[in-house]
């Protein structure tokens, strides 16, 4: 099952509640190795930690000139997205209402920037550019 919520409230006790929601564990029946890469038929009981993956929605901002490096630093090397491909509509919708454009193409050979990206998945959204204001970005 996926529960999926929103909550509200003090941050340092809805992070609590995350914590301590994500450190249970409930019993789970699944199959067995067949010792060959697969599955044989017979099960067994374990217990499996309670899943608590956020969905989050980010705005970042950095100055025009290092487009590329960022989106490098956030996107190189990452598998492709998991979300199914109905989603895509979904994000059309989000590109619309907030004005924004689909990513176009960037130099996938600039730098990127070392950061701890772990079991992250990174879904590409949209990119609006800055204003300017008598030569100078508005970021």
């Amino acid at each position: 099952m996926h529960l999926y919520l929103i909550t509200r409230g003090i941050k340092q006790d809805v992070d609590r509640f995350i914590k301590e929601l994500s450190s249970k564990y409930l019993p789970f029946k699944f199959f067995k190795p067949d010792g060959k890469g697969g599955f044989s038929n017979e099960t067994q009981e374990c217990a499996v930690q309670v899943g608590v993956r956020p969905v989050q929605f980010w705005e970042i901002a950095y100055p025009e000139p290092f487009r590329d490096q960022m989106l490098n630093t956030i996107f190189s090397g990452q598998v492709k997205p998991t979300q199914h491909k109905r989603h895509n509509k979904f994000l059309w919708w989000i590109r619309k209402i907030l004005g924004i454009d689909k990513l176009g193409e960037w130099n996938k050979t600039a730098p990127v920037i070392p950061l701890f990206r772990g079991a992250v998945e990174f879904v590409q959204v949209g990119e609006k550019k800055d204003r300017y204001q008598d030569g100078i970005e508005m970021i």
